[in-house]
């Protein structure tokens, strides 16, 4: 009985290498594929509010129209606005609003945001690589339909977003990168509304803060000499189109980290402000969302607010808080925000209509509530079920062997500790899209990832191999009957930090789901649910070359000689 154990011992070693094996490729290839479905629905993301009809909550604005201008300074931080003695000027005959972005802080989300009052979850626009017209309802739409003249100058991006050719009158520049193109968008600006006599709904952006943000980040000085360059021209629109009877909102769409980029939830990039002035502006300051910037830029200029427009106007820097205009628009709001509810809870009786802002954000906040209780419970059993098989595989390692099971956590420390250390400290990352300084990056950083994933894991297996003669009375080296054993220990290194990160990932995935229906997740948990997923993909290859160091190690690790040479 002795001799046929001892012979079997290494057929069975073998079958569970194999299975090992097969296990660490198959969760690789269900990471990888999985980490392709998660991107694109938040990509492909399509809104199911866009079914609403606009006319069903529109509320037309009773009072007297209003020319406007709405500027959009792309990429302005916070504090760099109030370096800018045009803007400051502003200020002082107008309203300070310190505003609050949604993620992912992008631009086409955020320019989108900023026309329709409808965030991400509402227009479905969730990056720039949205290239179609928008489905909601913007400003643009309802000064058209009003019968506005309206005027349009910027980058192509605005026609192809808005439709904004049909404009009255448009000048569309390309972007160009080391050319400055705010001063010719300027230039067009005040001759096109010097030929419409005056245009009723006037719309700039002006891009090259952004360019500059990318390319240099918002820290450098390249960056606060583009502030300061672009300044002049935004006093030189201020007074060629004021008239003394013109409202002005000049607004960021999102801010810049100081070595560059946004899209994420930093500081510099989600807390911006715009400034608001002309007739009904109140002096002062206040706080809000980017998307109450659309319903208040309609009550100030007699405009319906867009059908879609989740914001609210900020009824604390008008004059008249409780004009006829504050009281459509609220209206409108309390019929979107119970079109909205019914869309999330089908089932369920609609509220009562909003009888102010609060009332309607507490609409939408017990919809959002009771949906994503109503999810996350549905998704509880499956999450147990697969936190049990991860707890299973580590009690079945334990009792096959103890010290396996110390040196295989030993080295599943090691590759956090490893990559970690590449990605916070030699490159300073932080868990969030800001992470990649343009689209054009995401492809290279996520490829980066998994080379750095095999990296941390290679170290993780020497670990392992290191520790586990440490454990043993006589560690014997890896030649049979020991040799599938030292094979073994690499392949369950790589399923140990596998599991780990499948748990956190289970964790995403019983708090959010993996299929974007309704609303998008909270982002830095996705980014690092991505990452996750990238890591786990990129070490299947560890599993194929982690025996090698494992063996290797055995073979050369001082007791293991010590005792073949015994």
């Amino acid at each position: 009985m002795r001799a046929r154990s001892r012979s079997s011992r290494p057929s069975a070693g073998w079958t569970v290498l194999v299975i090992s094996l097969a296990v660490a490729l198959g969760f690789a290839y269900g990471a990888y594929r999985l980490a392709a479905h998660s991107w694109a629905q938040v990509v492909d993301y399509r809104s199911p509010f866009t079914s609403i009809d606009p006319a069903t909550t529109r509320v037309n604005n009773p009072d007297e129209d209003k020319r406007v201008v709405l500027v959009i300074i792309d990429g302005l931080t916070d504090a760099a606005s109030r370096s800018m003695p045009a803007m400051n000027r502003l200020r002082a005959r107008g309203a300070d609003v310190l505003l609050t972005v949604p993620e992912p802080s992008l631009s086409y989300p955020t320019w989108t945001t900023i026309l329709s009052g409808a965030p991400q979850q509402i227009s479905g626009v969730t990056t720039n690589w949205y290239d179609r017209e928008v489905e909601v309802e913007t400003l643009l739409d309802v000064a058209r339909a009003e019968g506005r003249s309206t005027l349009v100058v910027g980058p192509t991006d605005l026609d192809t977003l808005y439709g904004a050719s049909e404009a009255d009158a448009s000048a569309f520049t390309d972007w160009v990168s080391d050319a400055y193109m705010s001063g010719t968008i300027t230039d067009d600006a005040l001759r096109l509304d010097a030929e419409l006599g005056g245009a009723g709904f006037v719309l700039i952006h002006l891009p090259d803060i952004d360019e500059a943000g990318h390319q240099y980040g918002a820290a450098s000085s390249e960056y606060t000499e583009m502030v300061a360059r672009l300044d002049a021209d935004l006093q030189r629109l201020v007074d060629g189109l004021d008239d003394g009877e013109t409202v002005f909102c000049v607004t960021p769409d999102h801010g810049h980290i100081p070595a560059g980029g946004h899209g994420g939830w930093e500081d510099p990039v989600i807390h911006t402000s715009c400034v608001f002035a002309g007739p009904g502006v109140a002096l002062g300051s206040s706080r809000a969302e980017l998307e109450d910037i659309a319903p208040t830029v309609a009550v100030l200029s007699g405009l319906a607010t867009p059908g879609h427009a989740r914001g609210v106007a900020i009824t604390s820097i008008l004059t008249d808080p409780d004009s006829l205009a504050v009281v459509a628009d609220l209206k409108r709001a309390g019929r979107f925000s119970q079109a909205y509810s019914a869309i999330i809870r089908p089932s369920v009786e609609p509220l009562e209509p909003a009888l102010s802002a609060i009332d309607v954000r507490v609409v939408y906040a017990a919809a959002d509530t009771a949906r994503l209780e109503s999810d996350r419970s549905s998704r509880l059993a499956p999450f147990v079920a697969a936190a049990a098989v991860l707890a299973a595989f580590g009690m079945i390692i334990a009792l096959w062997s103890w010290q396996a099971m110390v040196s295989m956590a030993a080295g599943t420390a090691a590759y956090f500790g490893v990559y970690h250390l590449f990605f916070s400290v030699i490159h300073e990352y932080t868990v969030s899209l800001s992470a990649f300084n343009e689209e054009s990056m995401v492809q290279s950083f996520f490829n980066e990832r998994m080379v750095e994933s095999i990296i941390a894991g290679l170290i993780a297996c020497a670990v392992a191999a290191l520790v586990y003669p440490l454990l043993r009375a006589r560690p014997q080296p890896p030649r049979n009957p020991y040799l599938a054993g030292w094979l073994v220990l690499g392949v369950s290194t790589t399923l140990s930090i596998q599991a780990v990160l499948a748990l956190r990932a289970a964790v995403f995935w019983r708090l959010w789901g993996t299929d974007v229906v309704w609303r998008l997740p909270d982002m830095q948990a996705a980014f690092q649910y991505d990452l996750d997923l990238v890591q786990i993909s990129a070490l299947g290859a560890l599993a194929i070359l982690g025996p090698g160091v494992t063996y290797v190690i055995g073979r050369l690790h001082p007791r293991t000689r010590k005792t073949a040479s015994a």
